[in-house]
């Protein structure tokens, strides 16, 4: 009895661990399953989504019993597949000077540069990015081909500049003004710029803003030479006082000036006399003289010349190291700066001089309520006064065009005189000067050992006009010869023999 019992628990056990139904009994098979899937699947698909995948392999016996129960054990594996970001990032900086300005990409806007500068993420082995473009608003648009695409961590830059529309606007015109000439005695004949107006008093009338040479002369005086400035709308007062000459004979004396380095521009109180190496024929008495050298400083000095007495000088130019601006053309009250400095505001004809300046580029800026800013770099030359023209605008389209100015073409033979024009040095020859007001204009050309060339030229609005000279050669002065012996034997003997024939007669 306890043998079969023990026999019935024995199946019961056994029939519950192959199928947990002790009612089903199950005949164990007698071929086990030989062959189990021992490699797993080698292809992966090569298209990575974003979210990283986790793949399930179910592994299951090929060959079973038929009875073997629903509930199979199986095996689970995971794979986890790391996600790639196609080569990196990397970004394209576009460096502009204008914020604000939108950059494009192909033409596909990318944003707005701030603080000069717009960095935009782009993927190396995306589409490349062949065009960028910079624009906005009231400048000039800018487009140019990006160079390469950046790796993956690397930044490559771009480089625009975009500037204002310029919108040039009406210029009122130049209100002009008059000279009014008296001299003291009445009577005395005046010149400008070179040419004979007539006697005084005299008012010469329609005259364009600027500096103009006045020169006075009357028999028996010394004549008067200065520069008069001309404002717009107003009368310039020319008062000169004429020095009674010495009454003949007019006996001279003489004074030979020349200078280290030569071709200095020589003044006899306040009159070209030419350049150094030069002989001056002068009256009695004190006179000043001046000598100027572009890029020396001046030198004066006071002569006292006797009747028949012969003198020189001969001074050593001192390199200047200043020079000056004259602004012209400008709105009046226009604020100027030069080199970020405000220097002051233009006078009511647009004008301003800066004096004492540095020799040297300098960048001069003017800005007026209603024009746009204008700024430019201009060299100043040592012991020079530099001219600048200034024409600012206004802004909006469609502007009517500011009347033109007019020009002078000058050469000369030989080549490379300095150009003086109304006294201000304008530059070498050969040039074209721009930016000269319509009328009449001194000019004056010197060359190192060369005479210099003075004259006036009338200039047309518009228009260019020629100016040809041909500058002759300074003559070397001949030193006087030594009396010869033969020459003082000869009057001794004449003058013993005069003395002989009185001393016979008596």
């Amino acid at each position: 009895m306890i043998l079969i019992l023990c026999a019935v628990c024995t199946i019961a056990v056994s029939a519950e661990g192959i199928g947990g139904d002790v009612t089903s009994p199950v005949t164990e098979p007698t071929t086990k399953p030989t062959t189990v899937p021992t490699t797993l699947p080698t292809t992966i698909p090569t298209t990575v989504p974003t979210t990283v995948p986790t793949i399930v392999i179910t592994t299951v016996p090929t060959s079973v019993a038929t009875t073997v129960p629903t509930h199979v054990p199986t095996t689970e594996i995971t794979i986890t597949v790391e996600p790639t970001l196609g080569g990196g990032k990397g970004w394209i900086d576009t460096h502009g000077n204008v914020d604000g300005a939108t950059v494009y990409f192909d033409g596909a806007p990318q944003g707005n540069i701030a603080g000069g500068i717009l960095s935009v993420a782009v993927t190396p082995t995306g589409s490349p990015v062949r065009t960028i473009s910079v624009s906005k608003s009231g400048y000039t648009s800018w487009s140019g081909p990006l160079s390469r695409m950046p790796s993956g961590g690397e930044h490559v830059a771009v480089y625009a500049t975009i500037n204002p529309i310029s919108t040039p606007t009406t210029v009122p015109p130049v209100q002009n003004g008059a000279i009014y000439a008296q001299s003291n005695p009445a009577g005395a004949a005046i010149y400008m710029n070179g040419n004979y107006y007539g006697y005084s008093s005299i008012t010469i009338p329609n005259l364009p803003p600027g500096t103009y040479s006045m020169k006075a002369t009357l028999s028996g005086y010394t004549p008067d030479t200065r520069l008069i400035n001309v404002y717009a709308g107003q009368t310039a007062p020319y008062y000169p006082t004429l020095q009674q000459s010495p009454p003949p004979p007019r006996s001279t004396g003489t004074v030979y000036a020349k200078s280290s380095p030569g071709g200095a521009q020589v003044y006899v109180d306040g009159t070209y006399n030419g350049v150094t190496p030069v002989t001056l024929t002068l009256y009695p008495g004190n006179h000043n003289i001046v000598l100027k050298q572009s890029g020396y400083n001046d030198w004066s000095t006071t002569v006292y010349v006797t009747a028949g007495s012969s003198q020189t000088i001969n001074p050593d130019l001192t390199p200047a190291i200043f020079g000056s601006i004259s602004i012209g053309s400008a709105p009046a009250g226009a604020s100027v700066y030069m080199d970020s400095a405000y220097q002051g505001i233009t006078n009511p004809s647009g004008g301003l001089p800066l004096n004492n300046v540095p020799s040297g580029n300098h960048i001069i800026k003017l800005t007026a309520s209603g024009y746009n800013d204008w700024i430019e770099t201009v060299y100043v030359k040592p012991n020079a006064n530099t001219y600048v023209p200034v024409v600012m605008t206004r802004p909006g389209p469609d502007p009517t065009p500011v009347p033109a100015a007019g020009a002078i073409n000058t050469v000369s033979t030989p080549a490379g005189a300095e150009i003086l024009i109304d006294n201000i040095f304008r530059g070498y020859t050969p040039a074209t000067i721009t930016e000269i007001d319509p009328g009449q204009h001194q000019i004056l050309l010197t060359y190192t050992g060369y005479t210099g060339y003075s004259g006036t030229v009338t200039v047309v609005s518009g228009q260019t006009t020629p100016l040809a000279i041909g500058m002759t050669p300074v003559p070397t002065p001949t030193p006087k010869s030594a009396t010869s012996p033969a020459f003082l034997i000869g009057g001794m003997v004449t003058i013993l023999g005069i003395i002989i024939g009185l001393r016979r007669r008596s």
